[in-house]
């Protein structure tokens, strides 16, 4: 009895459209990704074994999952169908094409929503008319109808990937389908284009030049030379693994003429014509494995626990739900490495280039591979040509960033990147794919992306970085507070320093001021108490942190006391003893005169005390009995009424000689002059200062002996405006004034 039924399947497997064809294991993981009838991701729910097991799926069920498709704007999807909206969309894969996840090679991944023909619901994407695999995709139509509800395709799912990160390890499909009916059998196909297929309009479009497809070629030793179109008929019986036939298209000569040499033709081309069609590819072996299949499966269909997808599917019992009922989702992994179609395999053909460009859904009425075929989900777009749309960031090295990076952000394709350097670029280190180097020199990268390892760069590009070393304008004035107690620092420049370069104009300064006596500072102007010596200015360019440096010795001498005009010190020595004299016309706000002294010029002290009312017609006078050997500076300090003082212009009388200095102005051209009575020559410099101290002029003079004058410039005052005259001979002071210009 039990020989009796070996003969009698092996008669019907003969007699059968996929003689020759074995069914797949039943479940598994294969490259890291669950064929067990179920989308979520590190769950396993049918299959050899089961559980909570790592691996890849269709989505992320649980929130350790990895997701295979993109299922952004879910919630939205889920809203209209639950709602009874009949609607037909698809998704791509989560990450960009060829990227590298868990060790794995994703290639691309794809899921199509097809409209449902439940009532009161029409599906629109149906078949018109007497439509059979073979045909040339040009003579079927496209209409909107109903159909048996087993034939009524919902969800379908395809992904392709290496087994590891290299475009040379094992290529896996891994494809899927449900349908609104779960009874009886089911015949559905997964059918590759090589070149462009689209559906528009009740009309299908294609670019395939061999009877609308296009042809696999084959050298004489058997090897593939150009790939072609693939499809994959489905048979699948409840209870049982899904049964795969897997087909090529080539020509009848290639079919009559051509031994494969990693797998056997059938024995029958399936094609309208008789110049092209569909053959079976078989193992030469006959026993080898292609891959896995399996189905959900519950004994009580309705209360199957599969989930389905983020937006729900379309059953036969309930309409709109969140599961698949039982026997609904049919899954399907090939390893198309060991099928030998993998292009890998093949020194003509390159593992980088894709083998098809779209893919191509549809249900059969029946288990012959030429059946009536019934419903279909519009072609999707599958394992697209990958282009390198990489974008480059590169950074410009400053003074305060020596080492920088270029980083490469992917945008439709996970690329790999190799690099060289010109003009003394220099990389100091690099991430695993090079998106990401580290440098330390400008110069120029060059940058070389392909899909993967293994494959020629499709795109270079050329980054030059920069070396932004522009630096600030460094500059230091410095006046003297009015109470001659504190010394005012004025740090620039922002105005020089916001110059015209490659990387705009300044981005604002900061001041690092140090000075005597641990004197530090970070403000621009600030303030300090009268300790001479030298200042230094650090200026720092915030665009690039590039500095400049100022130094300054600051003096008692590079100031003035800013006198009154009011009052007038003149004066002269004679017999052992100088006389000064001074004029105040505002006498009669004074309180008392006092006669300041100094024998550097620098220091002074109170030597004599005068009243207002000693004086005749706003003139006064005071007799130094005891003037100091060689030189002496005298100053007079007026105290008001009111407690508030003002000093006269400074008088220098050295080596006992007879100097008179006073300012004069010209009544008719208001020019100002100073005039100088001297006893001997003297080389001098004339100094023109603003009311903070700052020298604004300085010239050179020479006095002679006798009556000089000096013109006064006022070019460098708006008018009206108050300056200071000061007359120096070896850095001393012989003469100081304020002065309205």
């Amino acid at each position: 009895m039990k020989k009796n039924f070996k003969q009698l399947l092996f008669l019907l497997l003969l007699s059968s459209p996929l003689a020759g064809f074995s069914q797949l294991s039943n479940g598994g993981i294969n490259a890291y990704f669950g064929i067990d009838g179920d989308t979520r991701g590190n769950y396993v729910k049918y299959g050899p074994l089961t559980g909570f097991i790592s691996s890849d799926d269709w989505f992320s069920g649980i929130a350790s999952g990895q997701n295979v498709v993109d299922t952004s704007n879910a919630s939205y999807y889920r809203t209209v169908l639950s709602g009874g909206g009949n609607i037909s969309f698809n998704k791509r894969m989560s990450v960009p094409l060829f990227s590298r996840v868990n060790g794995k090679l994703w290639l691309d991944a794809v899921y199509g929503r097809d409209y449902a023909c439940t009532n009161p619901l029409f599906d629109s994407t149906v078949f018109a008319s007497s439509a059979k695999n073979g045909d040339n995709p040009g003579n079927w139509g496209g209409t909107t109808s109903n159909i048996p509800n087993k034939t009524d395709l919902v969800d379908v799912f395809a992904h392709m990937r290496r087994d590891g990160s290299s475009v040379y390890d094992s290529l896996w499909l891994f494809v899927g389908a449900s349908t609104v009916g779960t009874n009886g059998s089911r015949y559905f196909d997964i059918e590759l284009y090589k070149d462009s297929f689209n559906y528009k309009g009740g009309t299908f479009i294609s670019k395939g030049p061999d009877a609308g497809h296009t042809q696999w070629k084959f050298d004489a030793a058997g090897n593939i030379t150009q790939t072609g179109d693939m499809i994959l008929a489905v048979n699948f019986n409840p209870g049982a693994p899904p049964v795969v036939d897997t087909r090529i298209w080539v020509s009848n000569s290639t079919f009559t003429g051509t031994i494969p040499k990693y797998f056997d033709f059938g024995a029958v081309l399936d094609g309208s014509t008789a110049a092209f069609g569909y053959v079976s590819i078989t193992s030469k072996a006959g026993t080898t494995n292609f891959g896995t299949g399996t189905s959900n499966y519950s004994t009580t269909a309705t209360n199957d626990t599969t989930y389905s997808t983020p937006w729900g599917t379309q059953t036969s019992s309930a309409g709109w739900g969140t599961k698949y009922e039982s026997l609904q989702l049919v899954e399907i992994g090939l390893n198309l490495t060991r099928i030998g179609v993998d292009p890998a395999l093949y020194s003509a053909l390159s593992p980088c280039q894709p083998m098809f460009t779209d893919l191509f859904f549809k249900s059969r009425s029946s288990n012959s591979f030429t059946s009536n075929m019934q419903d279909f989900v519009t072609p999707l777009p599958f394992v697209s040509l990958p282009i390198m749309d990489f974008t480059v960031q590169s950074d410009t090295l400053r003074c305060n960033r020596s080492a920088g990076g270029i980083t490469i952000t992917n945008h439709s394709t996970i690329g790999k990147y190799t690099w060289t350097t010109a003009d003394g670029a220099s990389i100091t280190s690099s991430s695993t794919d090079g998106s990401q180097i580290t440098l330390d020199k400008p110069g120029t990268y060059i940058v070389s992306g392909s899909p993967a390892t293994g494959c020629p760069p499709t795109r270079i590009d050329t980054i030059v970085v920069p070396l932004d070393t522009f630096p600030p304008v460094a500059s230091v004035y410095v006046g003297i507070g009015a109470d001659l107690g504190h010394v005012q620092f004025f740090g620039g420049d922002p105005v020089a320093s916001n110059y015209p370069t490659p990387f705009g104009g300044s981005d604002g300064l900061t001041w690092s001021w140090v000075g005597p006596n641990g004197f530090v500072s970070s403000l621009q102007n600030p303030i300090n108490d009268t300790t001479w010596g030298n200042y230094k200015l650090v200026v720092t360019e915030n665009r690039n942190g590039c500095i400049d440096t100022i130094s300054q010795d600051v003096i008692r001498g590079m100031f003035t006391v800013m006198s009154n005009p009011n009052i007038l010190l003149t004066g002269k020595y004679t017999n052992k003893a100088i006389a000064i004299k001074w004029d105040d016309k505002g006498s009669n706000y004074v309180d008392r005169y006092q006669i300041e002294k100094s024998a550097d010029g620098i220091s002074y002290m109170t030597v004599g005390v005068v009243s207002p009312a000693s004086g005749i017609n706003n003139q006064f006078s005071f007799t130094d009995a005891q003037p100091a050997y060689k030189t002496n500076w005298y100053r007079i300090k007026g105290i008001q009424k009111n407690g508030t003082a003002a000093y006269s212009n400074t008088l220098k009388i050295a080596d006992g000689a007879d100097s008179r200095f006073y300012l004069t102005r010209n009544s008719q051209s208001q020019n100002i002059s100073l005039t100088c009575d001297v006893e001997t020559d003297y080389n001098c410099n004339l100094l023109i200062c603003n009311i903070l101290g700052q020298v604004l002029v300085n010239k050179p003079v020479h006095l002679q002996k006798g009556l000089n004058t000096l013109e006064i410039t006022s070019s460098a005052f708006q008018k009206n405006v108050v300056g200071v005259v000061v007359l120096l001979k070896n850095n001393a002071i012989l003469f100081s004034d304020k002065v309205v210009f």
